[in-house]
């Protein structure tokens, strides 16, 4: 049942005499009841005679209106029509909620997000489902989305086959800057604080960045509420498997022309569970917290915002281990010697990480059409990774890295241009006092660059033209192994690496959008983009204590660059919406770890894997395939395919670690229970299939078998008075404890994925 929420903020004082002669000024702003994201060129209508439209903003003005009964209409191209009848005595300021055509339980919306940008959007209903979860597995619903997993404990997305440093990740408009070059790397960052999480799988968003070869995760919130002095939400969830919950709280308002928004997030789960036993020492704390001001007044707009990320997770024991044989043994036997109890305990190997965010942003709106946008921030990154120590506390790191970064940046845009500077400068110390040599030495990363984007529209055609040029200083120096110079005691000695390096490139991007009709839209894009080989690709030497590897880097890599070429086709009637994206990738100096399973590293801390930095030309091609359709009787099916292959063009082989075929399905049925009451069934199905192309006898072990698993949701929500709401969720995830292993999973060798998992959710906003 479609409602409109009238929200009266302000009334202005009757002046008797003359209150019968007086003229209604009436303004307000159109949202999406959905999301509560602004709506642009919505047309506000009175009768026949006088018509308005929401500006860039989704405000909208009506001045000299008569006392009395006013009818509105309110309509656009996206959104169900409206009718409003207000009783007019005073001046007034009101809210106007429009409810989207589409009733998609679980859609990814495509819509443009940018230049030329295909954004894929979770919705609501995704962000409810996925509460709990970390930033990958909140992804993990959009077609071209896997998951690199380092056991069941830590996940990094992957778009279209590639992950790390070739995915830049927007944290509230700011790069979200961190050790990010490992496997056990997992983006720091907390998805309650956001209401709006897309990705832009095309490598064109060159405003920030030119080494966004996979793309780019954008993170934003939405408008704080302008009406109320006190709203928000509280979550509170729990699940079977881990013995896990959390509890999230947000609270947010305006006063005057200053508006706020706070959250903190808790959570707390203990070992983790296969079908048939515990995974040891893979629980996890975490404690995060968020914090924005803003003020408004006329063309100016300042603010501020700060985020705490702060975590402590196990890593899963069974993949530290003391000599050759034993790694090949475990390996075979592919699951724990061991037999491990559920317990909350943490101990060592284990990371604790945290992550500080401060961000201060102006700007300044010259006309409706221009805007200048300048921001500061500056970022910490702290990572400490332990390992089991036999001489020495387990409390003392291996690792101890702390990563600053400060960016700034300023950009002017209008309608159709925009331009902007950019520059940031990154250190990275290794803290003293581990006992051990760091896997990756200290270094200072200084980076500039300026960028331009133009839009031209003609007939049934918008074309994007976007440019950047980036340049790069790079200075390293640390302690690094000889083993080319061993010791007659059999000791490696070590000497101090001095390096400093420079980059520069052009990266670009020339798009095209056609609607050939009202159903059909073609799009498609050609860009350019570089990378520079990180510290640890170049300088790595050392135990990777998260993966339970040793990492070599390789000192001679150059800059990847890679061009791309996607092509997306839209298909969306009142029954049918379908979405493709074609795509193929060349990147020249493509850099790649690569898995010797013939040796192993013999170390004092126990026997490991080696894994070295290479570099080859590559191809990616592939396709990701969405269809949504209305079955009628309130029910919709969805269905994602999404395949990728990648060939080492240099040598004829295969690359490791690219996802294979992927199929996910969901069937949804909505039903009222009774009146303010919104409810669904879903039953959700993955089918993954098994890595075929691979190169035999390159891998510790081959690919694991294909793989379903099926998941069951049940949602309902209330709207109680005062505009409160109340929502429940219930979920089973692999419903059959089907035991597998995901080929992208590094932990692998040694252990399955966790099997069943029974999770409540409740929501209530107010």
């Amino acid at each position: 049942m479609n409602r409109i929420i009238l929200f009266l903020i302000y009334n202005l004082v009757f002046f008797g005499a003359v209150q019968a002669q007086q003229k209604i000024h009436i303004s307000g702003k159109v949202l999406n009841d959905d999301t509560k994201e602004i709506i642009v060129h919505a047309y506000i209508r009175i009768g026949n005679q006088i018509t308005v439209l929401s500006n860039h903003q989704g405000e909208f003005n009506l001045n000299g209106l008569p006392k009395g009964t006013l009818n509105l209409d309110i309509s656009h191209v996206a959104y169900k029509a409206q009718k409003l009848s207000v009783n007019l005595s005073k001046d007034t300021v009101f809210y106007i909620y429009l409810t989207p055509k589409s009733i998609d339980l679980d859609e990814v919306n495509v819509h443009k997000a940018g230049p030329n940008n295909t954004a894929n959007t979770l919705k609501i209903e995704q962000r409810k489902e996925s509460q709990g979860k970390n930033l990958a597995d909140a992804l993990a619903d959009i077609t071209g989305v896997s998951i690199l997993r380092t056991g069941a404990t830590i996940a990094k997305p992957m778009i279209n086959g590639l992950y790390g440093n070739r995915i830049i990740t927007l944290n509230n408009g700011t790069r979200h800057e961190s050790q990010q070059w490992g496997l056990d790397h997992a983006p720091e960052i907390d998805p309650f604080a956001f209401q709006k999480i897309s990705i832009l799988k095309n490598a064109e968003a060159i405003r920030y960045g030119a080494d966004a070869l996979g793309g780019l995760i954008k993170l934003e919130q939405q408008d704080i509420i302008k009406n109320k002095e006190l709203a928000g939400n509280v979550s509170l969830g729990a699940h079977t498997n881990g013995r896990g919950g959390y509890l999230n709280t947000q609270l947010e308002g305006t006063k005057g022309h200053f508006s706020y928004r706070a959250g903190i997030t808790a959570m707390k789960a203990g070992n983790l569970k296969t079908p048939d036993y515990y995974i040891g020492n893979t629980g996890k704390n975490e404690l995060n917290g968020n914090a924005f001001l803003q003020y408004e007044k006329e063309k100016h707009d300042f603010s501020i915002f700060f985020s705490h990320f702060g975590t402590e997770l196990g890593i899963f024991q069974g993949a530290h281990i003391g000599t050759k044989e034993d790694i090949f043994a475990r390996i075979a036997y592919g699951r724990p010697f061991e037999n491990y109890n559920f317990s909350y305990e943490i101990a060592a190997p284990k990371q604790k990480v945290t992550h500080q965010l401060a961000k201060l942003t102006y700007q300044y709106q010259i006309d409706e059409n221009q805007k200048l946008e300048t921001y500061y921030s500056i970022q910490q990154n702290h990572r400490r990774e332990f390992d089991l120590r036999r001489a020495q506390s387990d409390n003392t790191p291996m690792a101890d890295m702390v990563l600053t970064t400060q960016q700034v940046e300023a950009v002017y845009s209008n309608q159709y241009t925009q331009v902007g500077l950019v520059g940031s400068l990154q250190i990275n110390n290794n803290t003293a006092g581990t006992g051990t040599t760091p896997i990756i030495p200290n270094f200072d990363n200084h980076n500039i660059a300026l960028f331009a984007n133009y839009k031209i529209l003609y007939g049934q055609n918008q074309v994007e033209l976007g440019a950047r040029y980036d340049y790069k200083y790079f200075d390293a120096a640390g302690y690094r192994f000889a083993y080319d110079k061993m010791n007659d005691d059999g000791t490696v000695p070590q000497y101090l690496l001095k390096d400093r390096r420079h980059f520069n490139n052009i990266s670009g991007v020339v798009g095209n959008t056609l609607a050939i009709n009202s159903h059909f839209t073609w799009k498609s894009t050609i860009s350019l983009a570089w990378r520079a080989p990180s510290a640890s690709e170049l300088y790595s030497d050392g135990i990777h204590h998260g993966t339970g590897t040793y990492e070599i880097g390789n000192i001679d890599l150059k800059s990847e660059k890679g061009l791309k070429w996607v092509n997306t086709l839209q298909y969306k009637t009142p029954w049918l919406a379908v979405n493709a994206d074609l795509f193929t990738q060349m990147i020249d100096n493509y850099i790649y770890s690569q898995p010797y399973p013939d040796s192993v590293r013999q170390t004092i801390r126990g026997t490991f894997p080696i894994f070295q930095y290479q570099q080859d030309n590559a191809v990616f091609y592939g396709l990701d395939l969405q269809a949504h359709i209305d079955l009628g009787k309130k029910t919709i099916y969805e269905m994602g395919f999404s395949s990728v292959r990648a060939k080492n063009i240099s040598k004829n082989s295969y690359l490791p670690y690219i996802p294979a075929d992927r199929i996910q399905q969901a069937i949804a049925y909505k039903f009222l229970l009774k009146e303010n009451n919104n409810s669904y069934l879903k039953l959700k199905h993955q089918f993954q299939a098994r890595q075929t192309r691979y190169e035999a006898n390159s891998d510790f072990a081959a690919p694991p078998a294909s793989y379903h698993t099926f998941a069951l949701i049940a949602s309902s929500n209330w709207k109680l008075p005062n505009m409160n709401s109340i929502g429940l969720l219930l979920s089973v995830e692999n419903i059959f404890n089907t035991a597998y292993k995901d080929y992208l999973d590094r932990f692998r060798y040694y252990t399955h994925s966790p099997g069943r998992n029974t999770s409540l959710k409740i929501n209530y906003t107010f």
